[in-house]
């Protein structure tokens, strides 16, 4: 009777002992409901990525929650804003690690608790770098118990990312491809995990047990460094919060289909880079083509395109447009009745910003086509590409309300930030292509005319 109750007695201590490290992401759906979303990039986006990338060398020395729920201040602002700051200057760890970002400032912002214990959404978090900025560790320590100060803030907005961007999720599929894809580009991304228990005991290379296969309801964000193809089958490797004897050094690898399997959501995040001045400021290409495969040319007037011969009502039509610097686009149509149409962002979800080297986008994706109307006249096109984010909606409405032709409206409400149609070069031999270098304002808009009357 003594020995069962003794086992008994050990036995509530193991289910009822704390875990060893500590976690706090909250994984609620309704969280993520919102979270900004990337624009799908062509499937040849994906095609020849790198067999391993690795983003490690800029990430700062692994830290340590403890048993407290902060992981969603360490893996936003200490590993991967941290790895933003160092892949923009060239750091390496050491440099990383002395001007890393707290922890603290971005949870103690977003805490649903006064104090540590409770966890964090990380689109909150993601939100507060976004629009408040981050504050270096050695100004803010991880301290759960101080209050964020105006001058923590005025600190702070020196140091916003441009954008962050949900690039991987549960419901989705390819979350891996996406993944190595922004890490391709330069770009690190923060996970958010469903943790069961072995990975508590992870060494370099973690690998669940079979048993494991299940929901565990245990989020954790963490910071995702780098993949490799040739490791275990293709694997990503993790920083994590936990301190430097956990994993290897504070870092594992989780193979691919672990990852698609535990992943429950995965952010990129975004800032601007050094501006090389060899390269060009503002750069793209658009190109229309009848779903018979024929091209559709246009021609230019020193102000806009325009086709060079009219289309039938009904023309369906490939769209295509890319960008060969980090920019804003943002596309919309409109015809003679003056309506405007928003087409590109397709919804308010979708981030206009294209960070990528080059980003080729199908609109409204690979699979489909668009069709000219029956309203026979003229039918524009406007691809607004941007240094800076726009207020899309207020500028649409803007053009919306001015009476006149479709390319004086656009010119009248965007012209203190048009650059001097002087300083792009133009080719439009088959598609649109455009560059321009070395103007002070922030905006090139493409307006396209196509002609087209009824069959």
């Amino acid at each position: 009777m003594i020995n069962r109750a003794i086992l008994l007695f050990l036995l509530l201590q193991v289910i009822i002992s704390p875990q060893p490290f500590g976690t706090g992401a909250l994984i609620e759906r309704e969280l993520y409901a919102n979270s900004p979303l990337q624009a799908p990039l062509m499937r040849g986006s994906y095609k020849d990525l790198p067999k391993a990338v690795s983003l490690k060398q800029y990430s700062p020395v692994p830290g340590n929650q403890g048993r407290s729920g902060t992981c969603a201040g360490w893996a936003t602002a200490y590993a991967c804003r941290t790895m933003l700051d160092g892949i923009k200057y060239g750091w390496d760890k050491s440099n990383s690690t002395d001007n890393a970002y707290s922890p603290s400032f971005v949870y103690n912002l977003i805490r649903a608790q006064d104090n540590c214990e409770g966890g964090a959404s990380i689109v909150d978090a993601l939100n507060v770098l976004k629009d408040q900025g981050g504050v270096k560790i050695n100004s803010f320590a991880y301290d759960c118990d101080r209050k964020v100060e105006m001058t923590d803030l005025d600190s702070a907005s020196r140091h916003k990312i441009v954008e962050y961007r949900l690039v991987a999720s549960y419901e989705n599929k390819n979350q891996t491809m996406f993944v190595k894809k922004s890490l391709a580009e330069r770009k690190p991304v923060v996970l958010v995990m469903d943790i069961p228990e072995s990975f508590f005991e992870a060494g370099e290379f973690w690998v669940p047990d079979s048993s494991e296969y299940e929901t565990w309801g245990n989020g954790h964000a963490m910071g995702i460094v780098g993949y490799d193809d040739s490791k275990n089958g293709g694997s990503f490797e993790i920083i994590n919060s936990w301190g430097t004897s956990w994993g290897k050094d504070g870092y594992t690898w989780m193979r691919y289909s672990d990852f698609d399997f535990f992943c429950l959501y995965a952010f990129e995040l975004i800032d601007v880079s050094i501006k090389d001045p060899n390269r060009p400021d503002l750069s793209g290409t658009i190109l229309f083509r009848e779903s018979n495969g024929k091209e559709m040319k246009a021609d230019f007037n020193g102000s806009y395109f325009f086709m060079e011969k009219a289309y039938p009502s009904g023309t369906l039509f490939e769209l295509f447009v890319s960008n060969n610097e980090p920019a804003y686009l943002y596309v919309f149509s409109s015809d003679l009745t003056g309506k405007i149409t928003k087409v590109f962002p397709y919804n308010d979800r979708m981030v206009a910003y294209l960070p990528y080297s080059q980003n080729d986008i199908a609109i409204p994706d690979e699979e489909s086509y668009n069709m000219l109307d029956e309203t026979e006249g003229k039918t524009y096109f406007c691809f607004l590409y941007s240094k800076a984010r726009l207020d899309i909606d207020k500028v649409l409405s803007d053009i919306e309300k001015l009476k006149g032709g479709f390319y004086e409206k656009v010119r009248n409400v965007l012209r203190d930030e048009i650059i001097d149609f002087g300083t792009i070069e133009f080719n439009y031999e088959k598609k649109i292509s455009f560059s321009s270098k070395g103007s002070m304002n922030k905006l090139i808009p493409i307006i396209i005319e196509i002609e087209h009357k009824n069959k």
